[in-house]
């Protein structure tokens, strides 16, 4: 997982296995009242998640309804904010320098939950409205005992190394200790004096007392390693408490269960790290070679009907992978993988919609839904003009340019398709090439690949 926030969208009482998947990063991310404010520079999935795209895209469209780029609003009730190191929490005025009775940030949090009428971080109610969720929040007392009652329309996210929106005025410097007044001067009350008595001989003093040593001051090296133990200590509470969140939220009560979310594998210390000794179970191991060997028949059964059903899409496909050089056009069905030495392709369905955003087509927006992956080397490049489609006849269409304005930019904000400014290495980049076509068309449609010029994908 990148640095950066990731919001995860839900409803009470939906299994943690059919959640959405988390969107992100996201940075200058505010909640205000029915809409999210955010920055995206890039995509991030998550690749040791068995997620299908379909969930992929829901999650996508998601967050479009819930900054305002698709109509309708999210369609889940609550937001999950997670981050890798932590996330930090400010309530305050969108877009107001002078704002009155700021609250400092709270945090930092393993996981903060946002409700129609309550938001939790860690398990703590830090606010909630009564009314309806167009009332501003109430701070609680978890907000701090000074600002308890305190009333903010929204709330503003970080990270530790990420700053809030631009329009989320400063957080308030702790407050000054007042400096104690001196002591009033107190005259004694006369007293009545006593008799007089005979005066006692003078008694000697006692023996000076050397003064105590004082401790050696500390050097710049002890400084630093009393601020590394101290750094230590908070990011050990802080992974203690997001394993906990998602022990929680997945319903994992053995805490030797072996973890399989990113927060369960957040940032172990070396010290922490088992040896391969200590972690293997042999009872376990020992059970687990046992029944494999009592399953070895069916085992050895599934393996050849998923070679057989493997040969036979091939078969039906015309081959998953066809090579550049030499031999006719291939065609390969939608879902199936396809690559060359540098890229790696998917097409997982295509849509017809009537705008995008703000632009408009001469007949149809033809919109082809893939994942591309980069194989070869940090910088490469693609474009939607190196794709095209191929009509039944051998007709070639064009896709439309990034200058076509139908892509997600600052002219077109409210559009649900970009184009990635990078494809990094390794990484699965979902993405949408759009065609203007006649509606007439859409039969028969084949989609050619910059690099595979063999390999054609048949979309219906």
């Amino acid at each position: 997982m990148e640095s950066g926030l990731y919001a995860t969208f839900f409803d009470d009482g939906e299994p943690s296995e059919r959640e959405l998947p988390a969107v992100g990063p996201l940075d200058h991310l505010v909640a205000r009242h029915r809409v999210l404010v955010c920055e995206r520079t890039s995509v991030h999935q998550a690749e040791d998640l068995d997620v299908a795209i379909d969930r992929w895209l829901e999650a996508e469209l998601e967050l479009q309804r819930a900054t305002g780029r698709e109509p309708g609003g999210p369609r889940r009730s609550k937001m999950r904010i997670t981050a890798r190191d932590g996330v930090f929490v400010r309530f305050a005025v969108f877009g107001d320098a002078s704002e009155r009775d700021p609250v400092p940030e709270l945090g930092p949090f393993a996981v903060v939950h946002i409700g129609r009428h309550t938001i939790e971080a860690d398990g703590q109610v830090l606010a909630t409205r009564k009314a309806s969720d167009i009332a501003p929040w109430e701070l609680a007392s978890a907000a701090g005992a000074d600002h308890a009652g305190l009333s903010k329309p929204d709330v503003a996210f970080r990270t530790p190394t990420t700053p809030y929106h631009p329009s989320i005025a400063a957080a308030p410097g702790r407050a000054a200790q007042p400096a104690l007044p001196p002591p009033a001067t107190l005259r004694p009350a006369p007293v009545a004096r006593p008799p007089a008595t005979p005066t006692p001989p003078p008694i000697a003093p006692p023996p000076p007392v050397a003064p105590a040593p004082e401790p050696p001051a500390l050097t710049p090296d002890d400084l630093e390693v009393i601020g590394r133990i101290e750094r230590q200590r908070e990011e050990e509470t802080l992974r203690a408490r997001m394993e906990e969140q998602e022990r929680v939220r997945l319903g994992v009560n053995d805490a030797d269960e072996a973890a399989t979310t990113w927060a369960m594998r957040y940032r172990a210390p070396a010290a922490e790290t088992a040896t391969p000794a200590e972690t293997v179970r042999p009872e376990r191991a020992l059970d687990l070679r046992d029944l494999a060997w009592r399953l070895r028949f069916a085992i050895i059964g599934v393996l050849v009907l998923a070679a057989g059903l493997y040969g036979f899409m091939l078969f039906r496909g015309g081959g998953g992978v066809a090579s550049p050089i030499g031999g006719g056009v291939r065609t390969v069905g939608v879902a199936q993988r396809v690559q060359s030495d540098g890229w790696e392709y998917v097409v997982n369905g295509v849509q017809r919609a009537q705008s995008a955003g703000t632009a408009r087509p001469t007949g149809v927006f033809y919109v082809v839904r893939m994942g591309i992956t980069n194989r070869r080397a940090e910088g490469a490049q693609l474009g939607p003009n190196d794709f095209a489609l191929v009509g039944p006849d051998g007709t070639q269409y064009a896709a439309l340019s990034l200058a076509s304005g139908a892509y997600q930019g600052s002219d077109n904000t409210s559009s649900p398709y970009f184009w990635p400014q990078s494809f990094p290495v390794g990484k699965t980049v979902t993405l949408g090439v759009i065609f203007d076509l006649a509606p007439s068309l859409g039969r028969g449609l084949q989609l050619t690949l910059p690099d595979l010029p063999n390999v054609r994908v048949r979309l219906e």
